[in-house]
C-alpha cells in the first residue's frame, strides 16, 4: 500500500489517532488498533498482520477490549502508520497515560457480545454506530477521563458490563443500563457498576449512550487525574440524581427493576440462529504474530464467511462455519486447542511492555498457571490499574516491584472470589514461584471441597476464613 502524505492532510488525524507509551523490551511505543465491535474480515486481517510484521517485529496481541495491540513501534512513522489504519477504516485509542493531569480523555474501543447478531439479537451495529461518532468527534476527545462502554444482549454478561463505565444489557425489545464500574486504583477505588433501573427502547439507545458520555464530560471531576473516572462522579452523585440528569437530555424513561445477569463466556462450538456453527480458538494471553494472524484469516476464508469475532477473552471466534470438524482438524496443524475451560477464560495484561513488571511478566505467570489442573477462570495484572481485572475473577494475581534488600524484586498478591464482585485479596507479596506455589494449593483444596458439591463462593469464604 503506497503512502502518500501532505501537511494539508494530516489533519484527519487529529483526535483519531494517537501512540501509546510503553517501558518495556526495548519498545518505546504501542498501536492500540480499535476493532469495533471486535469483528474484522479476512482482507482487514491481513492488512493489520502487514502492518504488524512491518511496524512492529511481527508481534500482536488480542486485548481484553476486543483491540489488536502492536509494539516496538517507530514514532517517526507514526503519521506513515496512521495514513494506512485511515485507508482501512480503522482508528486507535488516544491513550492518555502520558498526561499527569486529567483531561485527553476518549471513549474507548466499545466492547460487544462476540456472537451478536449470530446468538441473539444485533448489538454490534449499534456499537458501530457509536465508535464512529465518538472517534475523533472534537466534542468528546477531551473528557476527563477515558469512557468505556460494553454492550451484550444474549442473555448473559460475556463483556464484563458490571466494570465498565456504562454497560448496556439487552433486555426484551430494548435495554437496560450499568454505571460506574471501574476497577483500576482510581478513586474511590475498584467499584462494581450500580444498577440504573430504567428501560431503553432501542430507538433511543444512541442518544441515551451520548447523553452519558456528556455527562461525563461536563461534570466529571477535573480537578485531578485520580478523581476523574466517571464512577467517582456516580459514587458522588448517586443513582437518581445521574437519572434526573440524563432524563433533562433524553426524556422520561419507563423504570425497570429487574436484571439478574450472570457472567458467562462463549467459548468451544455453539449452533447460530442460522443453522450454522461458531468455533473458539483460545489464544492464551492473547498472543499471536502476523503469520497467525494471516493463518486465522486464510482459515476463517475458507471455512467461513472470512469474518472472525475478537472476544474479551482475549480469544478468536470464526463464525458462520459449516463443517467444525473440519476447521478444527485444520487449525490443529498451527494451534493448540486445548480441552480446558480455563484456557479460554483467562487473561493477562501485556505488562513486560508497559515496564509495570520485570522477570516473570503477567502472560508469563498465566502460562504456567495454567498448566496446573483446575478450571478456575484466572486475571492478572502488571499493576494496579487493573488491565488484567485480576480482582474480579475466580482467582487473580497483581504485580508490583518491591525492594528487599538493595534489590528490586517482582512479587504478586492473590486474590480470590471475583465474578460480577470483587475478589477478596487472600496473599501478599509472593514471589512468581510461590504464586503458582499458592495457587496449586488452591486447586486441591478446591477439588476435594466441590467433591462435596459446593460452590466456589462457598469455597471462597472458607478458604479465606470468612464467617457466613
Amino acid at each position: 500500500m503506497e503512502v502518500s502524505i501532505s501537511l494539508e492532510n494530516i489533519g484527519k488525524f487529529i483526535g483519531k489517532y494517537s501512540l501509546g507509551r510503553d517501558g518495556g523490551r526495548g519498545s518505546l511505543h504501542f498501536l492500540r488498533i480499535k476493532i469495533p465491535a471486535g469483528i474484522i474480515n479476512s482482507k482487514d486481517l491481513e492488512e493489520i498482520a502487514e502492518l504488524s510484521k512491518e511496524y512492529g517485529r511481527g508481534y500482536a496481541e488480542i486485548t481484553d477490549r476486543q483491540d489488536i495491540q502492536l509494539h516496538w513501534i517507530d514514532s517517526e512513522k507514526a503519521i506513515e502508520i496512521f495514513e494506512k489504519l485511515y485507508k482501512l477504516g480503522y482508528t486507535t485509542d488516544l491513550c492518555g497515560q502520558g498526561f499527569t493531569t486529567a483531561g485527553y480523555g476518549d471513549v474507548r474501543n466499545i466492547i460487544t457480545c462476540p456472537l451478536s447478531g449470530k446468538i441473539s439479537k444485533d448489538v454490534a451495529k449499534i456499537s458501530i454506530k457509536l465508535t464512529k461518532y465518538f472517534s475523533g468527534n472534537p466534542e468528546f476527545i477531551d473528557l476527563p477521563r477515558k469512557f468505556k462502554i460494553a454492550f451484550t444482549a444474549c442473555g448473559y454478561d460475556c463483556v464484563r458490563a458490571y466494570i465498565n463505565d456504562l454497560g448496556m444489557i439487552g433486555v426484551d425489545d430494548g435495554f437496560t443500563a450499568l454505571v460506574g464500574g471501574s476497577i483500576g486504583s482510581s478513586y474511590p477505588g475498584a467499584t462494581i457498576a450500580k444498577h440504573l433501573p430504567v428501560f431503553i427502547p432501542e430507538k433511543d439507545v444512541f442518544e441515551f449512550v451520548k447523553a452519558v458520555v456528556e455527562i461525563h464530560r461536563d461534570y466529571s471531576s477535573r480537578e485531578s487525574k485520580n478523581k476523574a473516572r466517571f464512577k467517582n462522579l456516580v459514587n458522588s452523585w448517586g443513582i437518581e440524581k445521574l437519572l434526573k440528569e440524563i432524563e433533562k437530555r433524553v426524556g422520561k424513561l419507563e423504570r425497570f427493576e429487574k436484571l439478574d445477569l450472570k457472567p458467562k463466556a462463549h467459548i468451544g462450538v455453539g449452533e447460530q440462529n442460522d443453522g450454522k456453527y461458531y468455533f473458539t480458538l483460545p489464544i492464551v494471553g492473547g498472543v499471536l504474530n502476523d503469520e497467525k494472524l494471516r493463518i486465522i484469516a486464510s482459515i476463517a476464508k475458507d471455512y467461513g464467511s472470512g469474518e472472525v469475532r475478537l472476544t474479551p477473552e482475549q480469544n478468536v471466534i470464526f463464525v458462520d462455519v459449516d463443517d467444525v470438524d473440519s476447521i478444527r482438524k485444520e487449525l490443529e496443524k498451527h494451534f493448540t486447542i486445548y480441552d480446558k475451560e480455563s484456557y479460554y477464560l483467562s487473561i493477562a495484561c501485556p505488562s513486560d511492555f508497559c515496564g509495570k513488571t520485570k522477570d516473570v511478566h503477567s502472560k508469563d505467570l498465566l502460562k504456567k498457571l495454567l498448566t496446573v489442573d483446575g478450571d478456575l477462570k484466572i486475571g492478572i495484572s502488571g499493576c494496579r490499574n487493573a488491565c488484567g481485572c485480576h480482582n474480579v475473577f475466580d482467582v487473580g494475581f497483581v504485580g508490583k516491584l518491591v525492594k528487599r534488600g538493595k534489590e528490586i524484586v517482582q512479587v504478586y498478591d492473590m486474590f480470590i472470589g471475583g465474578n460480577s464482585k470483587l475478589a477478596m485479596k487472600y496473599k501478599e507479596n509472593l514471589s512468581p514461584d510461590k504464586a503458582v506455589e499458592e495457587f496449586k494449593k488452591l486447586v486441591n483444596n478446591y477439588r476435594n471441597f466441590k467433591a462435596s458439591g459446593k460452590s466456589f463462593e462457598e469455597f471462597v469464604r472458607w478458604y479465606c476464613g470468612v464467617e457466613t
